[in-house]
């Protein structure tokens, strides 16, 4: 499948790093950081944790979050400086490279989240069977995240596996993340959306939507189960000129994901949570089953070996014109595994 890295994708963040990638690094303080983050997602909540329990300022940090919704955009604020840390995965980080920015993992996040829902009132014959059940998509508004990020590119190979034509049998539209993505599925402006907890456990619970594709449990294009998605990243240059940041935002990260592992610690999880999710319309019984749910996924690895699966679907479906080095991408940072809490 050609083109999967669509012309929106890198005219959305291609200037910026062409133009800014060789910008010297930000001349703050050594341990104030900016660090861009994906409003109202579970998979951020070893960021929110390190926020609300202040581990970013007992490493030594001052810590400005700003809110980014795609990955296109997360690469474009880094290469102009905006931000200094941000999150993402080795698709993006693989795209960005062939657009001269050169970003590398310091510290690990979490495994596969994404999972792709529907309407609830859409007909969908070939549930479970894939690709079979992206026909039954065919004709229909997709919504994702914005475009060219990474939920489109998951959405274009699964297109391309069924033999859909991703530029003509569907239309692609851009609602964000699950605090205006669920609105927008709710009010049947989109049809499916490709998308992280908590909102399929939003739409199912409200009776508004249904799952379709699940990667956490190895459906869809390639067995993703347990492969790490997305890591802290940051530019070569910074992480050689601002070696104490990196070293604190990697304490503050594996410190969050070691409260996140303690059972006794769910109350304060659940309240840190509710705080920054799209929650409110769940019941408490569904929101706990929720968080507990992805606990597991939280990891400040990222194995050499995971590099693989991803290499392999981008290559095949012409994300990449290279495959993203392991060896060149991940910093010295990230730990060999996982910490004892």
């Amino acid at each position: 499948m050609r083109h999967i890295a669509s012309r929106a994708a890198r005219a959305l963040f291609a200037p910026a790093l062409i133009a800014l990638a060789a910008a010297s690094p930000a001349a703050a303080q050594e341990m104030d950081v900016k660090i861009g983050f994906y409003p109202g997602g579970t998979f951020m909540l070893p960021h929110f944790v390190a926020e609300a329990k202040g581990y970013y300022k007992d490493a030594g940090l001052t810590v400005t979050s700003i809110p980014v919704a795609n990955g296109p955009l997360m690469n474009s604020q880094m290469g102009s400086g905006a931000i200094d840390f941000g999150y993402q995965p080795p698709s993006n980080v693989g795209l960005a490279r062939e657009q001269g920015l050169d970003q590398v993992f310091i510290v690990g996040n979490v495994t596969m989240p994404w999972v792709l829902i529907a309407r609830k009132d859409l007909k969908v014959p070939n549930a479970g069977k894939y690709p079979q059940v992206m026909n039954d998509l065919k004709g229909l508004n997709w919504g994702v995240y914005g475009r060219g990020s990474d939920g489109e590119v998951f959405m274009r190979v699964m297109a391309g596996d069924a033999k859909l034509n991703p530029d003509k049998d569907m239309t692609w539209i851009p609602v964000g993340g699950p605090p205006t993505g669920l609105p927008a599925l709710k009010a049947s402006r989109i049809d499916v959306y490709m998308t992280i907890a908590p909102a399929p456990t939003v739409a199912e619970a409200l009776g508004y939507g249904q799952t379709i594709i699940d990667l956490r449990k190895g459906q869809g294009p390639g067995d993703f189960k347990g492969i790490h998605y997305n890591a802290v990243v940051t530019l070569r240059k910074t992480a050689q000129a601002r070696p104490k940041a990196v070293a604190a935002i990697v304490a503050a990260t594996v410190k969050a994901q070691c409260f996140l592992r303690k059972p006794e610690n769910l109350p304060e999880i659940m309240k840190i949570a509710k705080a920054k999710l799209p929650v409110a319309e769940l019941s408490e019984k569904d929101f706990e089953a929720m968080i507990r749910e992805n606990l597991p996924a939280f990891t400040p690895t990222m194995p050499a070996a995971h590099f693989k699966t991803w290499n392999d679907m981008l290559l095949r479906a012409n994300v990449l014109k290279q495959p993203v080095p392991p060896e060149e991408t991940r910093w010295n940072t990230i730990p060999a595994s996982e910490p004892a809490c």
